[in-house]
């Protein structure tokens, strides 16, 4: 009696110090075998489970010990039905070439048990130009199973063009061979889920009926995590923007100087913030099984506030100005107005009154003519808040914090911040978000209009509704074929 068939096995080869342990990091989203810069890290083959359904069905995934010597490995496969030369080499080699001993079990292995080949390169080479690449080739063909392509080290996450053109010498090259049914771009350091899924879909497409089915299935346990994962974000970072939004602090109105008494209160606003900018920040990166405090620049200039005149309503009566000259620059340029998290104590860096004054003078010194004197103003309470347009920018930093978040491959280790993030995230985020502008500011008039309320409620579904449709839309346009399962009713 047969026992039907529950697991689909992926294995993982490459020549060696390529970075097959590194990529299964994150693919696995946690820490399995050694990393190590060097040639012959792992020397076993080792099989983790990928995916799995409430019925018990799996993906494995088989990591494997690098190629050192293809043609030397090929020799001594097909002499292996020779009894006596098989006997004699594995001896030879097991205790004096232990490195293709082990890529030889590694590829006996393969031919056994694994449904689909997937197979590493160094993306930074030209494939012409690797000469290791050929002969693994013939390895490949003599083990006789699908193989899909993966370019790894490709560097940051670059626009679909570029992207394009970085993929398409590789197939060509691959197109000769007939047993190659993909070639995907899967960098072990700056991949993104999405990605992940269209390495599924082609894996998918190359299986047998049964094991198309099986794979269907299991296709939707990885929608269903990272969907997940993804609206969660979503939910989190607009939780955010709505709490800055809500933010107001009152100056003390106790008769000390206005520059002071708008310093103080500006320093609180820029407080909350930035702990609200760790703290969410921290929480994402823990959501996509990530470590890391996110410690360091907060991405956003802080040039916007209001201040209301004392007594008057939320209305025509807000004064507002910008401080440091203007929305024009880049929120993400690296030049953050002196803003910093200190990484000692978690709090703000002695930069930040320096951006105070300068916020409050600026928006002062914008109403030079005003009869609003120190005198007056020192004496009554004055609420401070963000204005529309720093707000319009604060959504801009979460989409793009949330896609340097979901880039990150594990391989990395722990998240850190990188402060160059790719020049054509902010340029599209900034151009949809501007299309978005009067729907934008609507919400910040219904949002200061509210009563406070906990932070965990603060969700309204049409600002989450509009932070989702937003960062889709750059997923689809960066990985066109993410449509497929982005559009999909959830």
């Amino acid at each position: 009696m047969s026992v039907e068939k529950s697991q689909i096995a992926l294995s993982l080869i490459s020549h060696t110090n390529i970075g097959k342990t590194t990529l299964a990091r994150t693919l696995l989203r946690k820490d399995i075998g050694l990393v190590a810069d060097r040639a012959h890290v792992t020397l076993e083959n080792q099989k983790y489970t990928v995916l799995k359904t409430e019925t018990g069905e799996s993906l494995q995934l088989w990591d494997t010990p690098g190629f050192p010597n293809c043609q030397k490995i090929l020799s001594r496969l097909q002499g292996a039905n020779n009894p006596i030369v098989r006997i004699v080499t594995e001896v030879w080699d097991r205790f004096r070439d232990r490195p293709s001993w082990c890529a030889q079990q590694a590829v006996l292995n393969v031919q056994q048990e694994a449904d689909v080949v997937l197979y590493l390169v160094n993306a930074a080479e030209e494939p012409s130009m690797a000469g290791y690449i050929a002969p693994e080739l013939q390895l490949l063909e003599w083990i006789g199973k699908p193989v899909i392509v993966l370019l790894n080290q490709t560097g940051p996450p670059k626009d679909r063009e570029d992207q394009e053109r970085l993929e398409q010498p590789w197939k060509d090259y691959f197109s000769r061979y007939g047993f190659v049914k993909g070639v995907h771009s899967l960098d072990a350091f700056s991949r993104c889920w999405v990605q992940e899924g269209i390495l599924f879909e082609t894996i998918q497409s190359v299986l047998p009926s049964d094991d198309r089915q099986r794979m269907t299935r299991l296709f939707a346990v990885w929608e269903k995590v990272n969907l997940t994962v993804f609206h969660a974000a979503m939910e989190q970072w607009s939780a955010l923007v709505i709490q800055a939004a809500k933010s107001r602090v009152m100056t003390k109105g106790d008769g000390s100087s206005t520059e002071v008494q708008k310093q103080q209160a500006v320093d609180s606003l820029l407080r909350d913030l930035v702990n609200e900018v760790g703290a969410t920040t921290k929480s994402v990166i823990a959501l996509h099984g990530l470590d890391g405090d996110a410690i360091g620049v907060i991405q956003a200039r802080m040039e916007h506030v209001e201040v209301q005149r004392g007594g008057e309503s939320w209305g025509d009566a807000t004064l507002s100005g910008t401080a440091i000259g203007g929305i024009g620059g880049a929120l993400t340029s690296g030049a953050y107005a002196g803003l910093h998290l200190d990484a000692a104590t978690g709090g703000v860096s002695m930069g930040l009154f320096t951006v105070a004054g300068a916020v409050v003078g600026g928006v002062l010194g914008f109403f030079g003519g005003e009869a609003w004197t120190e005198r007056q103003a020192g004496h009554q309470q004055t609420p401070v808040m963000w204005s529309d347009d720093y707000l319009d920018l604060l959504v801009q930093d979460v989409i793009i914090r949330y896609l340097a978040i979901a880039h990150f491959g594990r391989g990395q280790g722990q998240y850190v911040a990188d402060p160059e993030d790719p020049r054509f995230w902010i340029d599209k985020v900034k151009t949809l978000v501007s299309g978005q502008r009067a729907t934008l500011h609507e919400q910040w008039k219904y949002l200061r209009g509210q009563e406070t309320i906990p932070r965990a409620d603060a969700t309204p579904k049409r600002l989450v509704a509009l932070l989702t449709s937003i960062t889709l839309e750059l997923l689809r346009s960066t990985y066109p074929a993410s449509k497929r399962f982005l559009d999909r009713p959830t």
